[in-house]
């Protein structure tokens, strides 16, 4: 067994809340906290199955400093990665397929930095002016450029190596996104007047797809654009004009689009509405839910744990698919052993272990105890084939600190690389535990460490 040990949770702490419907369906598991309580500087980006945010590398007292660094997490593989260690200032991650972007301070500079994560390269996109906004789509990259009251907006084709810049005038451009084709940006007239512009990158056609009063920061996918503006939540495209999803005494904030959901904070806690039929789900935690990403298959966002400390909670829209296994407490511990894996943590931290199952293998037998009965610890494994299993100390009929549990398949466990988290659900201090895997073969009648 090969074991793989980062900081990261996997532990459900929020409460899905009923909305005013069923349209936009959750997951029974979760929602899931996939980043150490720490500063989380930025609202996280999202694209696939991969999660990007930026969080401070001081104590939360300290966050001001401006040492950031830059973190993805993997929902498939259930893996964070560190990108960067060392971002100064960094702020407004964002991700498309292999393709990941903030902005940070480099010298007297602030610039795009660009990620792939096919091949792990770091590129800074310099200019002479200031970058900020950056966002990504398709290869091109958009951000705004300038010092505030005279700012551009520029693009940067990383396929042809162009550099364009987007926005004419003297007007004053900036937060931008993109989606294929299609560029958004608001444009400043002056006083108290605002256009948020869409721009075809096939056709050149520009179009203003609405007014406002107040500076905001529109997104836009499927040719439709959101954004929230003096306390309601808009969407607008050419065909469709303005519509007003959400309206009234609250405070609306970070309003995303992916395809037909649009999510947005509200009170504290996310909203998730289904375009398609025109109805709302809530989830996480009353008053200190903010920030949402999207995602293929869930709704990421940024939580408050407690003061000035901020974690980042995952929520997968619908449960992993029925894997077929069968659970149930181990006969005895396994004559034969190979090896123990050992690890200490904390309230809130996770143990992760990569577990690489054999073809052919029909069950697999654990044992998992640690030091201390008065803590709490949890085990969740997640198999190739989408199952996901979470074990706790009662689950083997016994309250002893410790879980000794066989999962089985006559068919056969689905071969190759499964994960391992061991979770310190409430930990007083800090606690032992170890952790020993034997895979089995009932029909030959063996089982081996």
């Amino acid at each position: 067994m090969k074991a793989e040990r980062t900081v990261a949770l996997f532990i459900a702490v929020s409460v899905i809340f009923a909305g005013t419907g069923a349209a936009v369906p959750f997951a029974d598991e979760g929602p899931f906290r996939i980043a150490h309580p720490n500063s989380v500087v930025s609202a996280p980006a999202a694209d696939g199955d991969r999660i990007l945010w930026i969080e401070s590398t001081s104590s939360p007292y300290y966050a001001f400093l401006g040492r950031h660094a830059i973190h993805a997490y993997n929902t498939t593989s259930q893996t964070e990665t560190l990108i960067r260690s060392r971002a100064t200032n960094a702020r407004s991650p964002d991700i498309d397929g292999d393709l990941a972007v903030w902005e940070e301070e480099r010298g007297t500079a602030i610039d795009i930095v660009l990620y792939n994560f096919r091949t792990g390269t770091v590129l800074a996109l310099h200019t002479t002016g200031l970058q900020h906004n950056p966002r990504v789509s398709g290869g091109r990259i958009v951000w705004e450029e300038g010092f505030d009251g005279e700012r551009g907006i520029v693009m940067y084709d990383t396929k042809t190596g162009d550099l364009l810049c987007l926005s004419t005038g003297r007007t004053d451009s900036y937060a931008p996104d993109i989606v294929g084709n299609t560029v958004v940006w608001v444009e400043h007239s002056g006083g108290d007047a605002y256009s948020i512009v869409s721009l075809d990158l096939v056709s050149g056609r520009r179009d203003i797809l609405a007014t406002t009063t107040a500076p905001v920061s529109p997104r836009i996918d499927g040719g439709r654009a959101v954004w929230d503006d003096g306390g309601s939540v808009l969407l607008a495209s050419t065909e469709e004009g303005v519509n007003t999803l959400s309206s009234g005494p609250a405070q609306r904030s970070g309003a995303v689009i992916s395809e037909t959901i649009v999510a947005w904070s509200e009170d504290g806690r996310i909203r998730c509405h289904d375009l398609a039929d025109g109805q709302t789900t809530r989830i996480g935690r009353l008053r200190a839910s903010t920030r949402p990403a999207i995602l293929e298959e869930g709704i990421a966002w940024v939580e408050e744990v407690h003061g000035g400390v901020f974690s980042i909670q995952y929520q997968p829209f619908s449960s992993p698919p029925s894997s077929g296994l069968k659970v149930e407490p181990a006969a005895a511990v396994m004559p034969v052993s190979t090896g123990t894996q050992n690890g200490r943590l904390r309230e809130g931290e996770c143990g992760w272990y990569a577990l690489d199952i054999s073809p052919g293998t029909t069950g697999v037998s654990l044992d998992f105890s640690w030091e201390n009965a008065n803590d709490s610890l949890s085990c969740t494994l997640v198999g190739p084939g989408g199952a996901v299993l979470r074990f706790t100390d009662s689950d083997d009929g016994m309250m002893d600190a410790g879980v000794r549990l066989s999962v089985t398949s006559p068919a056969g466990i689905i071969p190759g690389r499964w994960y391992c988290a061991i979770t310190g659900e409430s930990v007083e201090d800090e606690v032992s535990y170890a952790i020993t895997w034997y895979e089995c073969d009932v029909r030959k009648g063996w089982c081996a460490g």
